[in-house]
């Protein structure tokens, strides 16, 4: 039974962590109790949710979200319960409270109970709940729980390793049971992860109250063996989870790691505790799912640590090590920000400009130079740092990155009011670059007029042209709108294989004047074709938004009657495109 008081053991952490985050910023708003149990609320986020939750007493017996997550409790509710319990705390006092003392004339002798039996069929919820406030309000039955269950006579180091085997067995008894709702577009998880991660829920929990009782051998070790576990065993499916569905590992990376810096933090901590935590951690960076996925900063973390146990000194000897190591790896850069950063701390201004000469290679570093001397208005110097990374490009040293050196260069130039070089650059990147025509339209206002329609022409012909229209769009057809040229922009939908009615349905309405029998052809043609290829719903709908366009073109009513008159003869066994065309 899910009650006003443990509601929170019936959603996973991450929902729990976002609907308290909703519900602390105040994004439950309009919050009013309709009947007596029924209640309503708005919660503000990126859109507003409207969220009814239905009660009888204390149990939540129903509740309604209009957000699109398909689990059983979103965050939205979570954060409309926490604030209905709120209200209530405010309105009324809590039950214990409104208990009224038996006197001796009044006391009931109570029949004589099997507490078996009668556990047996009360649930572990009405349990928890039961236990929970009980112990709120009875501080001898609180000494006993506690000495029951936490107190134990054992030694900590046992209690460590006990967590470690209990954490990994969740993953390695996953493997077959029942697939879960999270399930790559492509394949299956070879894992529940839903249920890892439920049970993972409780381990954290476990982790958050043992910090709270000093017990950091315990903590330690639930933070590491999440870490170590979640690294050992990820599976590259997760990236296509889409974050609406309250889903994936970095949280709980972030959980342990947050815990592990808490424990270094903490006053009963050992130093022996400290340095068994960064060792511990520098194995664990060495999992390549921390270097291949980016799901978790480890580094950063294993950073935070060493500097809050170790001098200075000892943490630049460490970096220097990755630096060597992870030479090769794409985040490398990271690693040398790090090192820049500590050696800036220390006042070495000196060694910190030494470094990044040393990895000016890395396009992070290059980029991060250049900004330095923009601000400070050093600009042929950045220019110089630029003409050389655009140099390494070319050599496909660091391929692809020439068009960020020239859009960089160019913002000086603007910025210098070099407009010879702004020209120049502009072209440079309209034949090289992507985003076209933001440079047709600079160039335009910079080309005299009577220059224009010859310097266009010229770079049009340097430039080559996608054969696709994404998403029925093209620079070059775009350009040829811009430029009213009526004639190119029929001979390129004339020509395009890729998406042509795409193409037609966005572009053939500027030629209806000029040449609308040929583009009713074309449109003819090419939906014949689509037709004989695809089947379904979907694709009959799409028909149903082409036959519109062709209409507006000169003769397209009846271009559109024929088509329609053909394909219900051929078409008639198709019942679903019958059903579409029916508006036609």
């Amino acid at each position: 039974m899910i009650t006003l008081d443990n509601f929170e053991n019936f959603v996973s952490y991450k929902i729990l962590m976002r609907g308290e985050e909703y519900y602390d910023t105040d994004a439950v708003s309009e919050l009013e109790e309709t009947s007596p149990g029924e209640w309503t609320a708005t919660v503000e986020g990126t859109d507003d949710y409207n969220v009814e939750i239905s009660m009888n007493g204390k149990e939540v017996e129903s509740w309604y979200c209009d957000c699109p997550y398909d689990g059983e409790i979103c965050k939205h509710v979570v954060a409309v319960l926490l604030a209905i319990r709120d209200n209530n705390k405010r309105v009324s006092s809590s039950a214990f409270s409104k208990m009224r003392i038996v006197t001796k004339e009044e006391e009931v002798v109570q029949p004589d109970v099997d507490i078996k039996q009668l556990l047996s069929f009360i649930s572990l919820q009405e349990i928890s709940t039961f236990i929970s406030e009980y112990a709120s309000t009875n501080p001898e039955f609180k000494a006993a729980l506690l000495k029951r269950f936490i107190f134990k006579k054992s030694s900590s180091t046992s209690k460590g390793k006990d967590y470690r085997t209990e954490i990994q067995k969740i993953f390695n008894s996953s493997g077959d049971s029942k697939k879960s709702r999270y399930q790559n577009r492509y394949n299956d998880y070879s894992r529940d992860w839903e249920t890892i991660f439920n049970r993972m829920d409780i381990y954290l929990k476990k982790a958050d109250f043992f910090l709270s009782l000093g017990d950091m051998d315990s903590t330690i070790a639930i933070a590491l063996q999440t870490l170590r576990s979640i690294g050992e065993n990820y599976e590259d499916e997760l990236l296509y989870v889409d974050d609406d569905d309250d889903f994936g590992t970095s949280l709980y990376c972030e959980h342990a790691g947050g815990l592990l810096m808490k424990v270094v933090g903490h006053p009963k901590t050992t130093q022996k505790q400290k340095t068994e935590i960064l060792q511990e951690l520098r194995q664990i960076t060495e999992i390549s799912t921390y270097r291949n996925y980016g799901i978790y900063d480890i580094d950063e973390l294993m950073m935070q640590i060493n500097l809050s146990i170790q001098p200075t000194e000892k943490a630049l000897e460490l970096i220097d090590g990755l630096l060597e190591t992870r030479k090769d790896t794409h985040d490398l850069y990271q690693l040398v920000l790090r090192k820049v950063n500590l050696l800036l701390e220390q006042n070495e201004e000196q060694k910190a400009n030494e470094t990044i000469r040393q990895y000016l290679y890395l396009t992070e570093i290059r980029e991060m130079e250049v900004e330095k001397l923009i601000v400070r208005c050093q600009y042929d110097e950045a220019i110089r740092l630029l003409d050389e990374g655009i140099e390494m490009a070319k050599e496909e040293i660091y391929p692809g990155t020439d068009s960020k050196w020239l859009e960089i260069k160019l913002k000086i130039y603007e910025t210098t009011n070099r407009t010879s070089e702004v020209i120049d650059t502009c072209r440079l990147l309209f034949v090289t670059g992507r985003d076209k025509l933001t440079y047709y339209n600079k160039l335009k206002t910079l080309i005299p007029k009577e220059q224009w329609k010859s310097f266009l022409d010229t770079m049009m012909k340097e430039t080559e042209f996608s054969n696709y229209f994404s998403f029925g769009g093209s620079a070059e057809a775009d350009i040829y709108v811009k430029e009213q040229d009526n004639e190119r922009l029929f001979t390129l939908l004339s020509s395009t294989r890729y998406d042509q009615l795409e193409a037609l349905m966005r572009y053939a309405h500027y030629l209806k004047d000029t040449h609308s029998e040929q583009l009713i052809a074309m449109y003819t043609s090419s939906l014949n074709d689509y037709a004989e290829r695809k089947m379904g719903r979907r694709n009959y709908e799409f028909i149903a938004q082409v036959l519109p366009c062709i209409h507006k073109l000169k003769g397209g009513q009846t271009a559109v009657k024929n088509i329609v008159a053909e394909f219900r003869i051929k078409y008639k066994r198709r019942p679903a495109m019958m059903e579409v065309l029916e508006k036609f």
